[in-house]
């Protein structure tokens, strides 16, 4: 775990909080009319938790980090929206129930191993009613375009602090299946004006052969692909690489 999601969480919820309404409502309409329970695997500080809720969902959250899971229920005790976050490390865990569907965006997955992720869907196969949706949004790299290295910046401000963030992909290996990547957050006003946190993650790269080989030796279907780097989120052929691609898997029955 980095500093980031643990030292800095207050930061890593300003600097995430823009507003999910509209792909939250999209999430909602994925996951179908029968779903009323939701797991989401790595909520973080809380703001998909929270979206889902405001739609009449039942949602629990789970994060490794103490620090995540008190900045999303500040956020829930803040909103006054009810939901459940718990700490749990989304390789193995266990409790005793299963929900209607799940979620994961933007990318957590890419935090875990080739063999943490196979044990990830392991066990969120186990927590899911046979036919459920599990939406997840994971890059898929095939190392040919300039995109690979495309920088993210972005502002955000909340009362009276204002973030500027920069994460970048430094280097990738797409054979090797690993990527270094940099996160730098300038605090532009406010109480700790002028301070910056930079932080390096190593994540794993995940071709479209990669991804497809684990999906087959799990307990899920590839049911469709959407470009979530483009409002609309299109469906896109399956096997294809790309930013932020949603990718909606079914539990087998």
């Amino acid at each position: 775990m980095t500093k980031l999601y643990e030292d800095h969480a207050d930061l890593y919820d300003l600097a995430f909080d823009w507003d999910v309404d509209e792909e939250a409502d999209w999430l909602r309409a994925c996951l179908g009319p029968n779903c009323r329970t939701v797991l989401e695997p790595g909520c973080g500080s809380g703001r998909f938790v929270e979206a889902l809720a405001r739609r009449g969902l039942s949602v629990l959250g789970l994060d490794l980090s103490p620090a995540m899971v008190e900045a999303a229920r500040r956020r829930l005790r803040r909103s006054g929206v009810e939901a459940e976050v718990s700490r749990a490390d989304i390789r193995d865990f266990a409790l005793g129930r299963v929900f209607d569907g799940a979620v994961c965006p933007i990318n957590t997955l890419a935090h875990l191993t080739s063999s943490e992720l196979a044990c990830h869907l392991d066990r969120m196969a186990q927590h899911l009613r046979p036919g459920a949706r599990y939406l997840v949004q994971l890059d898929l790299h095939d190392g040919t375009g300039p995109e690979e290295l495309r920088p993210s910046r972005w502002e955000i401000e909340r009362d009276e602090t204002r973030l500027r963030i920069t994460w970048a992909t430094e280097q990738i290996d797409v054979e090797a299946g690993w990527q270094r990547q940099r996160s730098r957050i300038e605090i532009l006003a406010g109480s700790r004006a002028g301070e910056v946190v930079e932080e390096v993650h190593r994540m794993t790269v995940w071709t479209p052969g990669r991804w497809a080989g684990l999906i087959a030796d799990s307990g899920f279907d590839l049911r469709a692909v959407y470009d979530g780097d483009r409002q609309d989120r299109p469906h896109v052929e399956a096997g294809r690489a790309g930013r932020l691609l949603w990718h909606e898997l079914i539990l087998d029955k």
